[in-house]
């Protein structure tokens, strides 16, 4: 199927494939942005630009990342811009065939669309995200308005 990126947030595991991610780093110089939601953390000087860190347990499950030794900023490809993925932790890089994944055709679009497949692993069920569904509407809006200042 594909390597992905395999991280938790909010005490949940996710990934993404590996061809949307730029980069790992750490959580450092964060400037934060007043009157954003509450799940953007800020901003960082990355390569020659500023982008914005979104933290996704915050964005999910409405509880705030501890930013600890283990936090990392995941830098990724979403709708052909960059952002910054604050998650607890990244776990590792992993290959998962075709026969892990579950996917539903009747499953809702609206609700959670961001997660596209569930993938079975000895250690528990992984979330398969599409990053570029992550935000729809008005976050979508304020993040390329961030973006493009």
């Amino acid at each position: 199927m594909g390597k992905f990126v395999v991280f938790s947030s909010g005490g949940q595991c996710f990934a993404i494939p590996i061809e949307v991610t730029e980069k790992i780093i750490h959580v450092e110089n964060l400037t934060r942005i007043p009157d954003t939601s509450v799940y953007v953390l800020g901003a960082i000087d990355y390569d020659e630009g500023i982008i914005p860190i979104i933290d996704l347990s915050e964005r999910f499950f409405q509880n705030k990342t501890a930013i600890t030794a283990d936090t990392k900023v995941i830098v990724i490809s979403w709708q052909d811009k960059k952002i910054g993925l604050a998650v607890d932790k990244v776990t590792n890089i992993r290959s998962f065939e075709s026969t892990d994944h579950e996917t539903s055709e009747e499953a809702d679009q609206e609700s959670a669309s961001y997660i596209v497949a569930f993938i079975r692993t000895e250690e528990g069920i992984i979330l398969q995200l599409d990053v570029d569904s992550i935000f729809s509407g008005t976050g979508k809006q304020e993040l390329v308005s961030l973006i493009n200042r």
